[in-house]
């Protein structure tokens, strides 16, 4: 009954928009059949290729951003002085859209795939850094004192047997977030620094108002985010217990 209800909101919602299409003005909005036959001609024509290109981008920065913000949130976390002093400018930046610092990316970086990178890196980074550093901030004073009391003196020891385990709920968060915020960033670095992957064909049809195939071409960016964050979160509940 659950999905029997899903399946009639779908049918609603994509007969609306199909109906809109070919009653409406076909190019501000095609019918739903003229975008899935668009989609299926560009998954067998330039799609593959240009998907790969852009995934090669999101891998770089967010594995980047992946290392780093797990590495100073963890660090930020655990010092308090490094808390007061950087915390705000962390809150400050965290709430600056990427896009604004595109122009200023470009100057610095380049339309290179160097400047792509840190537009994908400066949208995935913060939200990690930022759950990870909450995550460190508020391991248990219990949990520590108990490990000191079983032998645990040094910091790298506390962090690796008592703060990692008990921020990990906190870390497979701010990679969930980190990962759909890393998609976004994708888009915005190829369509506004460098015309490549899926921003390619984006740019290209949005210029030719080829509407069903601009829709199409952006189709695959929600679906990889989606696909991406769900696997996450299975992940995120497989380490669900160390919360516990």
């Amino acid at each position: 009954m659950r999905y029997l209800k899903h399946l009639v909101f779908a049918l609603v919602v994509f007969g609306a928009w199909e109906a809109g299409g070919r009653f409406g003005n076909p190019d501000v909005l095609p019918p739903f059949s003229a975008v899935v036959a668009a989609f299926v001609d560009i998954l067998f024509g330039p799609l593959p290729a240009a998907l790969l290109e852009s995934l090669r981008l999101l891998v770089i920065g967010f594995s980047t951003a992946l290392a780093l913000g797990v590495f100073l949130g963890l660090i930020v976390g655990r010092y308090r002085w490094l808390d007061r002093t950087l915390s705000p400018y962390f809150s400050g930046l965290y709430a600056l859209p990427t896009v604004a610092l595109v122009p200023l990316v470009l100057i610095w970086f380049g339309f290179d795939l160097s400047g792509r990178v840190v537009v994908v890196f400066l949208a995935s980074f913060f939200p990690i850094l930022i759950n990870v550093y909450q995550g460190a901030r508020d391991t248990p004073p219990d949990l520590l004192e108990v490990a000191r009391s079983f032998g645990v003196r040094h910091e790298w020891g506390l962090v690796r047997r008592v703060v990692i385990p008990a921020a990990v709920p906190f870390i497979l968060a701010g990679v969930r977030l980190g990962i759909g915020r890393g998609v976004v960033g994708m888009a915005i670095a190829e369509v506004y620094l460098r015309l490549s992957g899926l921003g390619t064909l984006i740019a290209t049809y949005g210029s030719s108002f080829q509407t069903a195939y601009l829709i199409a071409a952006i189709l695959p960016l929600p679906f990889l985010g989606i696909v991406l964050t769900k696997l996450l979160a299975l992940l995120e509940r497989r380490f669900q217990v160390w919360s516990t």
